[in-house]
């Protein structure tokens, strides 16, 4: 559990939820208190029960929830599974599910819940061996810029996940218009030839990010594919007429001028520096990054359709 996570601290509330399910199987409840925590946690407490079939619950946002998958890859355990119970300030990665977020919430649902294997993607390195897991989208680009600005929005009072978000989009309007590096997929030029300008490029497994923005409406969370999307640098009139259908999943139609799209199983970023990546609203800077789907590579636990 993530004290941190949404607007308030929950987490005496959902201890006192917990304690009335009865559960009869061992558990434990674990509060982070630093970044990583929830991750080296999970790691940990995976490697001591390896004898024993382990769910995860992530009680937080998506950083929560990113760090737990984290953990569990680290662990390089199968024998394991993870849920989520959305309690942050965005939660994109639910929305990929039409699933309403109250039945993720409902810990007698979850506990009830069916198990399905679900595609991950790798970010990594290739110089230094350093990796993370995402599980939803990792982008480069304009877009990385607008989450780095988001973590800083999101610490002012009363400011939700998604009005960070758009914050931080207006003020990189000003900033982080062009961005310089070559995209392969597959190892193939992908997109305009060169090396760009381009405003942002989007290797996507699940549909949703920034709090409610469906940057890929065509992702499937199965199908052992990422969606690879990048579009060109476009001037600030165009881009403020965009946001609207980016927003909600339409801006394909219309934008073939700018807009390249392809479905593949690796991304490579080519740059003569490093660059910001954005994996799941966290920046982590590498040089040129590869991004790889391993298909199903992980369980999740979905909430059961009605209480009985």
């Amino acid at each position: 559990m993530n004290p941190a996570a949404g607007r308030r601290d929950i987490t005496e509330a959902i201890k006192t939820a917990i304690g009335k399910l009865k559960i009869s199987e061992p558990y434990d409840v674990f509060v982070t208190d630093a970044p990583r925590s929830a991750e080296k946690e999970t790691e940990r407490y995976i490697r001591a029960h390896c004898k024993d079939y382990v769910c995860v619950y992530a009680c937080g946002g998506d950083g929560t929830l990113s760090e737990v998958v984290n953990g569990i890859y680290r662990s390089g355990s199968r024998n394991c599974a993870f849920g989520v119970v959305p309690v942050g300030s965005g939660n994109d990665f639910v929305k990929s599910f039409e699933i309403p977020a109250e039945r993720f919430r409902d810990l007698r649902l979850q506990l009830r819940g069916e198990r399905i294997d679900i595609d991950i993607l790798v970010a990594k390195e290739i110089s230094t061996k350093k990796e993370r897991v995402s599980l939803n989208i990792i982008s480069a680009g304009y877009d990385a810029a607008v989450a780095k600005g988001q973590e800083k929005f999101k610490k002012l009072p009363l400011v939700s996940g998604s009005a960070a978000y758009k914050l931080s989009l207006v003020k990189c309007l000003f900033s982080s218009m062009k961005s310089y590096f070559t995209v392969l997929a597959d190892d193939e030029p992908f997109g305009k030839t060169g090396d760009g300008p381009y405003l942002f490029t989007i290797a996507a497994n699940g549909r949703y990010y920034g709090g409610g923005f469906k940057a890929s409406p065509y992702s499937d969370l199965c199908d052992g594919y990422l969606d690879l999307i990048k579009i060109d640098s476009i001037s600030r009139a165009r881009f403020l007429k965009l946001v609207g259908k980016f927003r909600a999943g339409e801006y394909f139609e219309g934008n073939e001028d700018i807009l390249a799209y392809k479905k593949c199983k690796k991304m490579q970023i080519v740059s003569d520096s490093p660059v910001d990546l954005n994996l799941d609203g966290e920046i982590h800077k590498m040089r040129n990054p590869v991004v790889a789907v391993k298909p199903r590579a992980i369980t999740m636990i979905l909430p059961a359709e009605q209480q009985m």
